[in-house]
Formats: C-alpha cells, structure tokens, sequence
C-alpha cells in the first residue's frame, strides 16, 4: 500500500522516479524500491517525500482525511494551472467581458 501511494503522489506532482530521486536525495532504484515495496522508506525520506509531492504523511500511511486533502491540493494545483494558461491566452478577459455585457443586458432589458 505504501508503495502505491508514493508512485501516485509522485505520478500527480508529474515526476519521474529520477527527478524524484534527486530531490529527496536517494538514488532512482531506492525510489523504485519504495514503489514495489520492497524497501520501506525512513521517515526522514518518508518527510522529503511529503514535502516535494506536496502529499501530507498520511496520504502515505493511509489517512483517509489526508488522502482527501491529497486529492484536494492536487486538482487546486491543476484549476492555478488552468487559470495561468487562460490568463496567458486572453481568454479571462474574453469571458470577463461576455459576462459583464450579458448582464449589462440582462439589467436593460429588466428597466
């Protein structure tokens, strides 16, 4: 289980088992170690893992609120990626704009 939970919070923070590797300072086989669960990490690696993933300990331990909270970062991470990109493009100011003008007509025809 433990295995699982980190290849899934490494897989969510889009990493590879050697970007992973080099950040918590281990090699890419211990990663794949931990992942098959043939090694169980130390809880200082287990803490740099939390850390770089983003994944609160008990998502790893099975937590079920911390699994939630888990979930939660990530898609929060993915809607701040979603509104750069939009911002990038222009388009926020395109619906912005829709949005203001479809009320403004909303409000001409109520009057």
């Amino acid at each position: 289980m433990l295995g699982k939970r980190i290849r899934e919070a490494r897989n969510r923070a889009g990493l590879s088992q050697q970007q992973l590797a080099s950040a918590i300072g281990v090699s890419d086989k211990t990663i794949s170690a931990y992942e098959v669960g043939r090694v169980d990490p130390p809880l200082e690696s287990l803490d740099k893992l939390s850390t770089v993933t983003k994944h609160p300990v008990g998502f790893f331990i099975g937590d079920v609120s911390s699994n939630i909270e888990a979930r939660l970062n990530s898609i929060l991470l993915e809607l701040e990626e979603i509104c750069g990109v939009l911002k990038d493009t222009g388009m926020v100011k395109k619906s912005v704009m829709k949005e203001a003008m479809a009320r403004e007509s909303s409000t001409s025809s109520q009057e």
